[in-house]
């Protein structure tokens, strides 16, 4: 079991506060020696000082020669009076213990008790006699004391030792000293301490603030499931600090974004600016959902903000690749349509079969076989398709008949152009289909809209312009699909009598989630309903997600072709005309030059 956070950050200060103490008590500990012996050395050095200028003080060196040549028993008191004096008015101004002046044997001849004067000093006084200056610390008459003893020289200047001075400071006086240096100390050492104490508190609520709370341990095991699930995870994953910086993104993130997100080092990741945006306009409880266009890729992005605590650490999107699935999709959507078109002839196939058996049964073969010259001349099914007999592609001509079948139930008319021509057979029949499979429903939703619109203002043109003028007053709802062949090339124009598209949208429309039921004449958003929620998606529910002319250009693109905006308003029927080019998706006699007489783009037809 991991360890809570708190005991985590309570061993944290615990540890903290034991190496301050521990550096303290070093660092007191030496500057308290220091201390000690600075404050020795000075006193060392005072009393040696005090010592050296009394015992060359011509009244004491006169003194002490006088009493070493008497030797008296008892000293004069003609000596020792004026140094007793001497010697007390240099301890009262000075603030030494004692300053003892001898003869030449170590009899005193001052002391602080006049009792004392004319005894043998109580410490052996050889060295200074010898002429050598030392500095001890001993106990003596007067006690506990730091003492320095010096010779006194013959005041006939001849080098004679003729006594010593021993001048004492009390061992009090230093240990006052010592208690005033170590009460400073001990001040600035739990000074110390309290700065370390606050220092380390400070130091633990910031580590819980920048962990959120967690220990190492639960960061340690975050850090191993963290990189688990961003390898284990199909889709992409891009982490954001609360700042917009990114801060972390997997394998797959860096494959949709085309190797943009900066992998493993995310200081330097390009993450694309709609992205960015969106991270930016996530709502703080709930989910942004958008649909985003990288690399020729359509990825479903989805952003999140996260908190902990009630605090903002940042998102996370999540980026899943729908471009194979919405041409899947789309590719099932044309499939089954042409699949309702094949069963419908199949069905009206066997009608006319059984028709013809009961032809050929009565006996009315003349019959029969105007009944037969007919279908082949009409073909197998009468379609709503007008022109369907110059399609001869099997995919081409069952795509028609289902979309045809689906405009007319809408009211609209779909044809083919007089002057189309396909030679040769679709090699590739899903994304053929879907490109015009999705052309074809746009144009119909288009027309439609269009009629309502017309219906709706009372007139042709008025309000919002569904109409134009070209395509005359109470004009049905059309759609006119023109497909021509050039070696392996097709070339397609669908054109609508719907409102048409504005030329500043004639790029705009091929952008993902651009679509609905406002703006221009083929069923395409231009833009936000402002009645709707901000960052809702635009997409109406007659026109799919917004995805339809993104999808075709990307189709398009992938096989060498493109998907444009003919003409925003076609002269003739008044709507839009959308032009597509796919080379080589055409098999068989359309792979020779030239592809006939006929085989024209559609731009020498427009």
């Amino acid at each position: 079991m991991p360890r809570s956070a708190r005991s985590f950050s309570r061993r944290v200060l615990l540890s903290q506060l034991a190496v301050v103490v521990v550096l303290l008590a070093l660092v007191t500990g030496v500057f308290a020696w220091m201390g000690a012996r600075a404050v020795t050395d000075v006193s060392e050095t005072e009393a040696l000082a005090t010592a050296r200028t009394l015992a060359s003080a011509p009244e004491v060196r006169e003194g002490s020669t006088r009493a070493s040549r008497e030797h008296a028993a008892e000293p004069d008191a003609a000596i020792t009076g004026p140094l007793q004096d001497l010697a007390e008015d240099l301890r009262q101004r000075s603030g030494i213990q004692f300053a003892v002046i001898t003869d030449d044997r170590g009899i005193r001849l001052t002391h602080p008790r006049p009792e004392e004067i004319g005894k043998r000093v109580s410490t052996s006084p050889e060295s200074a006699l010898a002429g050598r200056e030392t500095v001890t610390h001993g106990a003596g008459t007067l006690g506990e004391t730091v003492r320095a003893k010096v010779p006194v020289y013959s005041s006939a200047d001849d080098g004679a030792v003729v006594g010593e001075v021993s001048v004492g400071i009390h061992a009090s006086v230093l240990d006052a000293d010592l208690r005033r240096e170590f009460l400073a100390l001990g001040s600035v050492a739990v000074l110390a301490l309290a700065l370390g104490v606050f220092a380390s508190l400070a130091l633990g609520r910031r580590l819980r603030r920048e962990t959120l709370g967690v220990g190492p341990e639960e960061l340690a095991e975050m850090a191993r499931d963290q990189g688990a699930v961003l390898r284990g995870l199909d889709d992409g994953v891009l982490g954001f600090s609360s700042a917009g910086e990114l801060t972390l993104s997997n394998s797959t993130a860096d494959e949709l974004l085309g190797g943009t997100a900066g992998g493993s080092d995310h200081r330097h990741g390009v993450v694309p600016e709609e992205i960015r945006r969106m991270m930016a306009e996530a709502p703080d409880r709930g989910a942004l959902r958008r649909r985003v266009s990288v690399g020729g890729r359509i990825l479903l992005a989805t952003a999140v903000r996260v908190s902990r605590g009630g605090v903002s650490v940042g998102g996370v999107v999540t980026l899943r690749d729908e471009t194979q699935m919405l041409t899947m999709a789309r590719q099932l959507e044309s499939v089954t349509s042409m699949a309702q078109a094949l069963r419908a002839q199949r069905h009206e196939f066997a009608n006319r079969l059984h028709t013809v058996l009961g032809l050929v049964d009565t006996g009315a073969v003349e019959e029969a076989r105007g009944y037969l010259a007919t279908i082949l001349r009409t073909g197998p099914i009468a379609t709503p398709v007008e022109g369907i007999e110059l399609v001869s592609d099997p995919y081409l001509r069952a795509l028609l008949e289902a979309k045809g079948t689906t405009a007319a139930e809408a009211g609209v008319a779909l044809s083919v152009t007089p002057d189309s021509l396909v030679l040769g057979r679709v090699g590739e029949p899903e994304d053929v289909t879907l490109i015009l499979g999705n052309l074809i429903d746009n144009a119909v939703r288009a027309a439609v809209r269009g009629r309502a619109g017309e219906e709706a203002d009372g007139a042709p043109g008025a309000g919002r312009g569904i109409v134009s003028a070209a395509s005359g007053a109470g004009a049905p709802a059309a759609v006119e699909v023109q497909l021509l062949s050039s070696g392996s090339e097709l070339h397609a124009v669908v054109t609508d009598t719907g409102g048409g598209v504005a030329p500043g949208d004639a790029e705009r429309i091929f952008e993902e989630g651009v679509s609905g039921l406002a703006g221009g004449g083929l069923g395409l958003d231009l833009g936000p309903d402002p009645g709707s929620p901000a960052g809702a998606d635009a997409a109406g529910p007659n026109h799919g997600l917004g995805l339809g002319l993104a999808l075709c250009r990307r189709v398009a693109q992938r096989h060498g072709g493109r998907v444009w905006l003919l003409d925003g308003r076609d002269p003739d029927l008044g709507g839009a005309s959308f032009a597509v080019l796919l080379p080589e998706v055409l098999e068989g006699p359309g792979d020779e030059p030239g592809g006939g007489p006929d085989a024209t783009t559609p731009d020498d037809h427009r």
